[in-house]
């Protein structure tokens, strides 16, 4: 139970990186990392809440979050398809 209390509050502290990014306040490094730990305490927190105590070590936790940082830095789809179109674009040229 200290361990769930101790997520949600971390939860509770943190600010929304997304919109963090969008207003150019916080680097891409601090994005990744910002939104790394939001995921990491999330899937910890279900974890938890559903009975399995894999997450009450630090070191699982620890591997937990590395996961979540590699997550958080893969392109989203719409950063995709924008350098999609961008490629298309020029490639091809305006039609």
């Amino acid at each position: 139970m200290t361990r769930i209390n101790e997520f949600t509050n971390l939860l509770s502290q943190m600010y929304d990186a997304d919109a963090l990014k969008a207003a150019g306040c916080i680097s891409e490094e601090d994005y990744i990392e910002q939104k790394a730990r939001k995921m990491a305490y999330v899937a910890a927190l279900d974890s938890l809440a559903a009975g399995n105590e894999t997450y009450v070590e630090q070191s699982a936790f620890e591997e937990l979050l590395e996961q979540m940082r590699e997550t958080a830095s893969a392109p989203t789809q719409e950063e995709i398809n924008t350098a999609n179109i961008d490629y298309l674009m020029m490639v091809g040229g305006e039609w």
